[in-house]
């Protein structure tokens, strides 16, 4: 059975923009031009008009073309039915939908950046769709096809150039500093994450706002480790003198309605021992509950 689209992606430095390639005209159509499928909805005057997010191409077999932005007016009775179009493509904040009686006359066109990656994108249809200086034309085949199932994109962290590969080298460099050796590639990054989340705490409702996400977001072991090398002990260390009067009543909010315990305002015994061969660390105060 002919599968309904076929899916490729055009690999940014900074993401990864999928391109589906639709085998048939009626779901190409639907997508473009009827209500509530895609492009187009009816309005509360029951004018159809275009979701500020899509856009679609309909190029017509005569060598016409109808265009559907938003703002635009739509004319709907100058709207090609679908048995004249030759091609369709649709475009969204997600990514672009293609169909043509003759996909050799779907062009992409594309610049690369220094890493070999694709920097800036344009499809097209016809034969008098033209290069412009820098660009190189490319077929639907030639881009990325992801690893099926893959659809956390973990693949963009092995390409050299990705926003994904610079992250995971960095997160390799600081573990190895810090020199928590027990951890995969997986939790590495979850340090760094932890790490540059803990950089923004600037208050006492700053850290059980980011303390609340990091504990309902990362493994323990590694949330520790970083709150270790952080020296993220607690809100008292972040407290600002205007939040004096409320403190207790944030704390209680947190621990009953948040992922934030009491537990999280004493540091673990590896922080301890961090703390007590730093010189440089203040004194250490635990809260009166844990003596």
């Amino acid at each position: 059975m002919k599968k309904k689209y076929e899916v490729r992606h055009i690999v940014t430095a900074v993401a990864s923009i999928p391109v589906y390639k639709i085998n048939g005209k009626t779901e190409a159509y639907k997508l473009a031009a009827k209500d509530g499928w895609g492009t187009v909805y009816r309005d509360e005057n029951n004018a159809l008009v275009c979701d500020e997010d899509t856009s679609a191409s309909l190029y017509t077999k005569n060598g016409g073309y109808f265009g559907i932005f938003p703002y635009e007016e739509i004319n709907v009775k100058e709207m090609p039915k679908q048995a004249a179009c030759a091609a369709i493509i649709y475009s969204d904040s997600c990514g672009y939908s293609i169909w043509a009686e003759d996909f050799n006359k779907i062009h992409i066109f594309v610049t690369y950046d220094v890493n070999g990656l694709i920097d800036s994108y344009r499809v097209e249809y016809g034969e008098d769709a033209q290069l412009c200086d820098g660009e190189t034309e490319i077929r639907f085949e030639d881009l990325y096809q992801q690893p099926e199932g893959d659809w956390k994109e973990t693949y963009r962290a092995e390409i050299p150039g990705t926003v994904e590969y610079q992250h995971k080298q960095e997160a390799a460099r600081i573990a190895e500093t810090v020199g928590v050796t027990w951890m995969d590639a997986d939790q590495q990054e979850q340090f760094r994450r932890i790490c540059n989340l803990i950089d923004k705490i600037k208050s006492g409702r700053d850290f059980y706002h980011i303390i609340n996400k990091i504990n309902n977001n990362y493994e323990l072991d590694v949330i520790n480790a970083a709150r270790e090398y952080k020296k993220c002990f607690n809100s008292a260390q972040y407290e600002q003198p205007e939040e004096a009067g409320h403190m207790e009543e944030l704390r209680e909010f947190y621990r009953k309605y948040g992922d934030v315990t009491e537990m999280d305002e004493v540091p673990s015994a590896g922080t301890l021992v961090a703390v007590a061969v730093d010189i440089h660390s203040p004194p250490l105060q635990l809260p009166p509950a844990y003596p």
